[in-house]
């Protein structure tokens, strides 16, 4: 009886979203692949616009299918950036500082449930006859290395750089895993086929039917049928036929055609297909009978730790298996600290998955950019880069320039030659330079203003002058700066950037990096930054230093060769903890520091001797979200760079048998002919097409566009369902094919992990 209830619960739930998506809002039409996600997506009304039809498909086809609408889900929208924080629904945030674990201290939780994610599961399941406590959640490891961090082409777990300015998200296999606990005591190897264990894992039901070791079970992974006397399902392109129910549980089935017998909770392979006799209904009355039948490419299927998880390719997963303790009598305790890698030392029986693979520059896959995620199996949860702190239009351009020749007799200051060579800085096209009196004692109290010249007076003394808009803006001499001690004399103020957060200092060198100087003497002219707070950025960690060459007769140029660059004339790094810098001086790629400046080719500006940096309206921090599979973001607007969120969740897929008037929607058909009818009607080829009948080639997918009547259809279809799946990961993350997508159609070839578009039509 509870399997009938769980088929009608499922019919069910099939009427409904069917019922649903007929509500849809039909838009203008694609003009090809091109357009995509267009029409499938309305972006100005943040709402779907399609209908997902699958086939009788594979595991693979239905993760295809997954893939597709996870892509539609992170579709972005146009705006305008705003920058701030944002808020999800069914999940949680944190603006995360820049080289920082995104589950270190006061960050995200390292553990997160269902308080957290909507989704998940706290409660109770029944398991031979008892009732006992389980629950789901998700482990962001802060084991050494193994972590997600937000990265940048300086600073991070993995500098490179090839990610120049740009913030990005990146993560390492282990650093993120989600387990299914035993919450109270529970002997999970007790279960058997007659009496499994059944479990919501990962949104999908998961039938243990046996533990084979305390790090190996056997499950159910084949569709479910329930089945009466004479009724047939097509899998795969074979027709299943259920022809009778024996009094001992054993059933007659037909498979495209040939006749077997399969006993009671057995598993058979007939004509290509594994068929398991899950379940039967006998009575004396032959039309009454019925079976539950398990049905698939395989039917079953044994999982050992480090196995790939259903449905990953098998010789490249980005998830498996983490399974342990199974035949401990126990509850699960899992171990997540910074000296234990989680599993290391749990306790009880786990199961659970852990990512396999590394999203870095010259990992399994790129570091995720803004707008990009790390989506778990089913989407059941993912992990997001969603936006940044401050928008793309909230920065102050600040340069560190020679500036020869330049008249300060206006200053007034006893034995000043009557034209000098300075260091000439400037804030934008305001006031961002806070002068402070404390430090240069010419001034009466703190100053404001937009542009500094600094000459050296000698070995350890620099004169500071700035252009005065209460005297007809003449440059005044406000004072000398010791290069002893911290050197500190102005601070730069923007927007929220305050006068506490960057610092300007003349001093000494910050240990070897400094230049080798042959004639003269060196200035190190810095920023200093601080956070708002020690939880994001603490003193010590985010130092740039400019090294710029000093003779009797003022300053000669940026490092010891004028008009050439030298990588130690500009560098980044930190004093605490322990001290660490990196020359920067002949790179020829932006590059960002820990605050958020961005540094502009310094190799370019080196050879003009002059720095350019660019200055955030405040501390540049990574709004990380973690949500569950029905989460939406919302609070920040930005061009190419927020996660929409659309209204509703995302259409459910529906069989193509389901579909009444195909016209009525945009469609999204994936499988191809041999699986899904509306495939082959629209490459215009007769169900079931297989092999060289289906027009598609070995190895091969294709993405192909075409009208249907007002609205398109987009058929997602390989030579084999690991083709079909490939193509599926296209759409997944078309912002980073859509240079390639033109035209009505394109072919796919690659991997499931590194897909290629080959070529369009």
């Amino acid at each position: 009886m509870q399997k009938i209830k769980s088929v009608i619960k499922k019919i069910g739930a099939i009427s409904i979203g069917a019922a649903m998506l007929g509500t849809t809002i039909t838009g203008a039409l694609a003009a090809g692949l091109a357009d995509y996600p267009v029409p499938f997506v309305d972006l100005d009304a943040k709402k779907y616009n399609f209908l997902a039809v699958i086939g009788e498909a594979s595991a693979a086809d239905t993760i295809a299918a997954a893939a597709v609408v996870a892509g539609l889900s992170a579709a972005k929208v146009p705006g305008t950036s705003t920058g701030g924080t944002v808020s999800v629904s069914g999940g949680v945030s944190e603006d995360i500082p820049i080289g920082s674990n995104i589950a270190a201290t006061n960050q995200i939780d390292k553990t997160l449930d269902d308080s957290d994610l909507s989704n998940f599961f706290d409660g109770t399941i029944s398991f031979q006859g008892s009732d006992y406590d389980v629950s789901e959640n998700l482990q962001l490891s802060v084991f050494g290395s193994r972590n997600t961090s937000v990265q940048t082409g300086l600073i991070g777990p993995y500098p490179d750089d090839d990610y120049k300015d740009e913030v990005v998200l990146v993560t390492s296999a282990d650093a993120i895993k989600y387990y299914y606990t035993f919450d109270e005591s529970m002997q999970v190897n007790k279960t058997k086929s007659s009496d499994s264990l059944e479990l919501k894992f990962l949104g999908k039901t998961l039938k243990i039917t046996s533990v084979d070791t305390a790090s190996k079970f056997t499950a159910n992974v084949g569709a479910e049928y329930y089945m009466q006397i004479g009724e047939s399902i097509t899998v795969n392109g074979k027709e299943v036929k259920l022809v009778d129910v024996g009094s001992g549980g054993n059933i007659i089935v037909t498979v495209g055609g040939v006749q077997d017998v399969v006993s009671a909770d057995a598993t058979k392979t007939i004509n290509g297909l594994e068929i398991k006799n899950d379940d039967t209904f006998y009575t004396d009355t032959k039309s009454e009978r019925s079976a539950w039948l398990v049905v698939g490419a395989d039917a079953t299927e044994s999982y050992l730790d480090g196995d790939a998880y259903a449905g990953e390719d098998e010789d490249d997963p980005e998830w498996v298996w983490d399974i342990g303790n199974l035949n401990t009598i126990g509850s699960t305790s899992l171990s997540n600290s910074v000296t234990a890698e989680v599993n290391a030392s749990n306790s009880g029986p786990f199961i659970g998955v852990e990512l396999d693979w590394d999203y870095r520059d010259g990992g399994d896959a790129d570091a995720l950019g803004v707008g990009d995620c790390v989506d778990l199996p089913n989407n059941y949860a993912s992990i997001c880069l969603d936006s940044l702190t401050v928008s793309d239009d909230d920065y102050m351009k600040l340069t560190f320039e020679l500036a020869e020749s330049q008249s300060l007799g206006e200053s007034k200051l006893p034995g000043l030659p009557i034209t000098v060579d300075t260091i000439n800085v400037k804030a934008g096209d305001s006031d961002g330079i806070k002068l402070l009196q404390s430090a240069l004692t010419n001034l009466t109290k703190d100053k404001s203003t937009q542009e500094i010249w600094i000459y050296s007076v000698n070995s350890s003394n620099n004169a500071v002058f700035y252009k005065d808009k209460d005297n007809s803006n003449k440059k005044t001499y406000a004072g000398n700066v010791s290069v002893t001690g911290d050197g500190l004399f102005a601070q730069l103020v923007f927007g929220d950037t305050k006068d506490t957060n960057l610092q300007l200092n003349l001093s000494g060198s910050p240990g070897s990096s400094a230049p080798v100087s042959t004639g003269g003497q060196m200035v190190v002219l810095g920023i200093e930054a601080i956070g708002d707070s020690t939880t994001d950025l603490i003193s010590g960690t985010d130092h740039l230093y400019t090294y710029w060459m000093n003779a009797t007769d003022g300053m000669q140029s940026l490092g010891v060769t004028k008009s050439s660059e030298e990588a130690s004339e500009t560098v980044w790094g930190y004093t605490s903890p322990g001290t660490s810098f990196t020359n920067i001086g002949t790179k020829d790629e932006d590059h960002r520091t820990r605050y958020g400046i961005i540094i502009n080719d310094p190799k370019s500006g080196g050879a003009s001797d002059r720095a350019e940096f660019m200055v955030p309206g405040d501390q540049l921090q990574a709004n990380v979200v973690v949500k569950g599979g029905a989460g939406g973001v919302s609070g920040t607007t930005s061009t190419g760079q927020a996660v929409s969120s659309f209204a509703g969740a995302a259409p459910t897929p529906v069989l193509d048998t389901e579909v009444t008037n195909a016209a009525d929607h945009n469609l999204i058909l994936v499988g191809g002919p041999a699986v899904n009818r509306l495939s082959a009607q629209f490459l215009e080829v007769t169900y079931p097409a297989f092999g060289a009948a289906s027009g598609l080639s070995p190895n091969e997918a294709i993405l192909s566009l075409k009208t249907n009547g007002a609205n398109m259809a987009l058929i997602v279809a390989g030579w084999e369902s690991a083709d079909t799946r490939r193509a599926g990961e296209v759409l997944k993350n078309f912002e980073a094919y859509k240079s390639q997508m033109t035209g009505m159609e394109v072919k796919v070839t690659g991997t499931s992990s590194n897909p290629t578009i080959v070529s369009s039509a």
